[in-house]
């Protein structure tokens, strides 16, 4: 996992287990979890020593996000579940990315192109931050724009990050995202978000246009995987299987004490089976 984390957050840190996690206060509760905006925990962590961490119970609340592919515990601890969800990723092993899609992407993309949009690299974190919070804001997410802002600021200084954004003839934004590298050897769909316009299936077109040229700078880069970074929206996975990505199972494990259970259900139905 990139090393923007740590700069950006100064709760992040790196145990015994090989994690990086986020130690923080939730709901006044002291909690151990995958950091904001993180697709997992690393992919060097050590299984048997975060199994060793689960049956500490140092936190009443753990939620840690197993890297793609990587198998859920053996025997995991009291108080402990696994839940498995997933991610999308395609390969990026051909100089050309965009030549195995599906037909009707090609064909939004060749729209796109004569619709005369446009894509350029951006490092404007204002606008970046703007199109992702639009996009969460449509479906009623929270979202801490303050915090995305000191992630995107920490993370667009690095090399392996991508920065795009899409805008019409007349020059106005529609769709933007952040792609970022990890060590081993993906490029992750981390961060994207569009401006709705009235003309229909123009920010859908100029999202697909974007992860065209993100995927085609990934393979010229020496990337092996594109990931989508996962949904749990069926709208927006069914969006990433359509470029012919492939599920790729992702876990994730929960440890909550007995008596913290009735408020994490509450608020935080998704954490149970």
């Amino acid at each position: 996992m990139n090393a923007a984390w740590d700069r950006a957050f100064d709760n992040c840190l790196h145990d015994h287990a090989g994690r990086r996690v986020s130690a923080t206060m939730r709901f006044g509760i002291k909690a151990s979890t995958t950091p904001p905006w993180a697709q997992d925990i690393g992919t060097h962590y050590n299984g048997d020593a975060l199994r060793d961490v689960l049956s500490s119970g140092e936190c009443p609340l753990m939620v840690f996000d197993l890297p793609p592919g990587a198998q859920p515990l053996e025997a995991l601890p009291r108080h402990c579940w696994a839940l498995e969800r997933h991610t999308r990723q395609c390969s990026l092993d051909t100089s050309d990315p965009v030549e195995s899609w599906p037909a009707h992407r090609k064909k939004q993309l060749r729209r796109a192109e004569r619709e005369g949009l446009h894509i350029y690299r951006c490092q404007d974190v204002d606008l970046l931050v703007d199109l992702h919070q639009a996009a969460r804001q449509r479906k009623g997410l929270n979202s801490d724009g303050s915090a995305l802002h000191a992630l995107l600021t920490e993370l667009l200084a690095e090399p392996g990050t991508q920065g795009w954004v899409v805008a019409d003839t007349q020059g106005r934004h529609l769709a933007g995202g952040v792609f970022h590298g990890t060590d081993d050897n993906r490029l992750i769909y981390g961060f994207g978000g569009q401006f709705r316009t009235d003309n229909p299936g123009e920010s859908s077109r100029a999202s697909v246009m974007m992860i065209a040229a993100a995927m085609r700078h990934g393979a010229q880069s020496g990337k092996e995987t594109f990931d989508f970074g996962g949904s749990m929206d069926p709208g927006v996975d069914r969006f990433y299987a359509e470029f012919g990505a492939e599920k790729v199972a992702k876990w994730k494990v929960v440890r909550c004490a007995p008596w913290l259970r009735p408020l994490l259900r509450f608020v935080r139905p998704d954490l149970f089976r």
